[in-house]
């Protein structure tokens, strides 16, 4: 066997997951040479034809088939589909991704690494507030790298994880390695608290430690990490300034939304009400089907004006919402099988870790689209190949 044949595409996946919280140019780079080696190498071109018929592949692939199919509507637009196109095209990705993890530690070490990229955007937050780069313009928060969403978001799936990943191996952590990571969660956990203002990331670290509960102990259980969960949160909202603005922002900016207030077009909340309603409206006058995968702005451009909101959007930060117009019911339907297909998925080395990182992209998708962003969309793709599909070699 050459040396090419030899060479792992795990390295290029594990490379673009740690530069998925930092940059996204060497991601691209790196999926692509990810794509050529799964080809070249015998063991995991083999690999590809049963991954192909998995269920999560078809499933994917039946709502990525309805998508392209309705391009061809004549409310759709190819040009305004673009801009979708490449974005939803990324779960073709699945099998051949999936098809480079030929042993568990694979997909441990992927996970481990994007881990450290997400450390690598903390350190460079803490850079920004210390003044050794400029505070990026227009932002409550010093970010080096990624937008608050992103950067809270990738935080609550990494701490989940390294927490994970500790009670599994705690005993067979070397005493050093114990405490540089406890130090990095510790630094982690206050930059995602007390320093960048993601609303959306507090949202799933909530969720996670309820669905690891549900998991190990059940429903009793999942009530009883609600319950402390509530508690910390708040502890976090009466003892934090900064975690009580955050939070104060949201009901008031909604409250200014359902007075009509001309403020809340310029709100963050208020904005996305008014693309939630105004993307429902559209939704309600072709139900079924939908517009095409290009028909989004055009179908809801109408019912925006007629309210006076004069903001232009492409997209509702709503991913339920976002099919619906743009593939009916029918696209919401073939996304819950394909969600349902993952969740199904009772034979993984790493159950909690699935349905934890699953659930948590099912909730968020109700506050953001997240297969239409590219990091949060590619991490997706990446995370549910290592999770999710199964490996041949232990």
């Amino acid at each position: 066997m050459s040396f090419v044949q030899r060479v792992n595409p795990a390295w290029f996946l594990a490379g673009a997951a740690f530069f998925l919280p930092i940059k996204p140019a060497p991601v691209n780079l790196l999926l692509a040479l990810a794509l050529v080696f799964v080809l070249v190498n015998q063991s995991t071109r083999s690999r590809l034809a049963s991954l192909f018929k998995h269920p999560i592949s078809l499933a994917a692939y039946a709502l990525i088939a309805w998508l392209l199919i309705t391009l061809f509507f004549e409310t759709s637009n190819f040009d305004s589909a673009r801009d979708y196109l490449s974005k939803y095209l990324r779960l073709l990705l699945l099998p051949f991704l999936a098809a480079a993890f030929l042993n568990k530690q694979e997909t441990v070490t992927v996970l481990d690494v994007f881990c450290m990229g997400v450390f690598v955007s903390v350190l460079g937050s803490f850079a920004v507030a210390f003044g050794f780069f400029p505070w990026p313009e227009g932002s409550e928060s010093p970010l080096l790298f990624k937008l608050h969403i992103t950067h809270n978001f990738f935080i609550a799936l990494a701490t989940g994880y390294v927490a994970y990943r500790l009670r599994m191996q705690w005993s067979n952590i070397q005493v050093w390695v114990k405490a540089v990571v406890l130090v990095a969660l510790a630094l982690t956990l206050y930059n995602f608290f007390f320093m960048v203002e993601g609303r959306s990331g507090w949202v799933a670290m909530a969720v996670l430690p309820v669905v690891v509960a549900y998991q190990r102990i059940g429903f009793k259980g999942s009530l009883l990490a609600a319950v402390a969960v509530s508690v910390v949160l708040c502890a976090l909202y009466f003892g934090s300034d900064f975690f009580h603005t955050r939070v104060n922002a949201v009901f008031i900016e909604v409250q200014q939304w359902v007075d009509g207030q001309a403020i809340a077009q310029d709100t963050s909340n208020g904005r996305r009400l008014s693309f939630w309603l105004h993307s429902l409206e559209a939704f309600v006058q072709a139900p079924w089907f939908g517009y095409g995968m290009g028909g989004f702005e055009s179908a809801v451009t109408p019912h925006a004006q007629a309210a006076g909101f004069t903001f232009e959007f492409n997209n509702p930060h709503n991913q339920y919402l976002l099919f619906a117009v743009q593939g009916g019911l029918l696209a919401l339907v073939l996304y819950g099988i394909f969600i349902g297909a993952v969740l199904l998925r009772n034979q993984s080395q790493h159950l909690v870790l699935l349905h934890g990182f699953i659930l948590a992209y099912v909730l968020l998708n109700m506050l953001n689209s997240f297969h239409y962003d590219f990091a949060e969309g590619v991490f997706f793709v990446l995370g549910l190949a290592a999770l999710a599909f199964p490996v041949d070699q232990s």
